[in-house]
């Protein structure tokens, strides 16, 4: 089978441009698959550790549901103990991995009762509570809340120096004023 130079040429442009097609289509078939996006579904519960202590009847580190709260690690340690002064400590927040939760004692508060009144939580108060603090408007205190929501709770008062505009000079005038139960 002879075929002259055009014959040629015409059966190299037909093989092409069939590849061409079964290429694209091959293609824009898998296309649909290959960019599909998988998102991870962070909001099923899984396990966490958490430490409990203070005044509650069996302090220690605990397995707890991700989506669960203080007031359900509070009765997974027996419950508390009739020193505990659950009025300082927001039984409703959801916990975190490596949480340390501290039941604080009405004992405490009454040997420390000026001190203690006036000590604001960094991890619970709200806007206007932190602006009681010297040096503290809107600003600063909405910088603390948004830290807060975004890293988690802080784990020591010292801790707060991380928030952008507390320096340590700000840090020492208001460590004796909070706390971080």
């Amino acid at each position: 089978m002879d075929m002259s130079r055009k014959e040629k040429i015409g059966l190299i442009v037909f093989a092409l441009i069939v590849l061409c097609i079964s290429s694209i289509k091959f293609y824009s078939k898998n296309d649909s698959n290959e960019f599909t996006v998988y998102k991870s579904d962070n909001s099923q519960p899984h396990t966490i550790k958490v430490y409990i202590c203070g005044e509650v009847k069996n302090p220690g580190v605990y397995k707890i549901e991700s989506d669960k709260r203080i007031v359900d690690l509070v009765e997974m340690a027996g419950g508390i103990t009739e020193n505990a002064d659950i009025n300082n400590i927001n039984l409703a927040l959801k916990l975190k991995d490596e949480d340390y939760i501290k039941i604080p004692s009405k004992n405490l508060n009454n040997i420390n009762n000026n001190q203690s009144d006036t000590k604001i939580n960094i991890n619970t108060a709200t806007v206007e509570e932190l602006k009681k603090l010297p040096r503290v408007g809107d600003a600063i205190a909405k910088r603390i809340i948004e830290y807060r929501e975004k890293y988690g709770r802080f784990k020591r008062i010292e801790d707060i120096k991380n928030v952008s505009g507390i320096g340590d000079k700000m840090f020492e005038n208001i460590k004796d004023l909070i706390c971080v139960y």
